[in-house]
């Protein structure tokens, strides 16, 4: 087992006081790995998307959860078409300096087990938290029950051939 010195753990936090410091640009990067991926090598792919992100500082991350798509993403490689209709998706939020994006972006790209990703500058503060609720007021109902109006049902009968040939052509006029 590898030791960390003290002076090492000094330098670790004394750098991590810089990046607060500096007030480098807090970025967020969303991805889909492959459903071929077993699941015990999720956290292997996530290690490896983290290894992209060299010295940022992590502030949270989601780890990878497998979803249904919305729609079925498709991916050209070695000579066939893949398609995906379900994907592990994770997030990790961190902060860095903003010319090391580029090379984030370009070493996400050739990762073969990620199908797509989205790389976005955000906010430090963590606003997903709270699901927030829609609360009406109003002065005038005030202590008031809302009920849904009674609507009486429509009577039923029979119509005459003829009544129901002028309603389709009045439809269709």
């Amino acid at each position: 087992m590898t030791e960390i010195s003290q002076a090492e753990v000094k330098s670790e936090a004394l750098s991590q006081a810089k990046i607060v410091e500096k007030g480098l640009p807090v970025y967020e990067i969303a991805f889909h790995i492959a459903p071929s991926i077993p699941e015990d090598g999720v956290a292997a792919v996530v290690e490896k998307v983290r290894a992209t992100l060299g010295g940022a500082e992590i502030i949270s991350e989601r780890f990878p959860q497998k979803m249904t798509l919305a729609y079925t993403v498709e991916r050209a490689e070695t000579g066939k078409h893949e398609k995906f209709n379900e994907a592990y998706f994770g997030v990790v939020k961190f902060a860095v300096d903003r010319s090391a994006i580029p090379a984030i972006g370009v070493a996400i790209r050739s990762m073969r087990d990620i199908l797509r990703f989205l790389l976005i500058e955000t906010v430090r503060e963590d606003i997903s938290v709270a699901p927030r609720r829609t609360v009406f007021s109003s002065n005038r109902l005030e202590g008031e029950t809302l009920h849904k109006p009674l609507v009486e049902a429509e009577k039923g009968g029979e119509v005459s051939d003829v009544d129901l040939n002028k309603s389709i052509e009045a439809l269709v006029a």
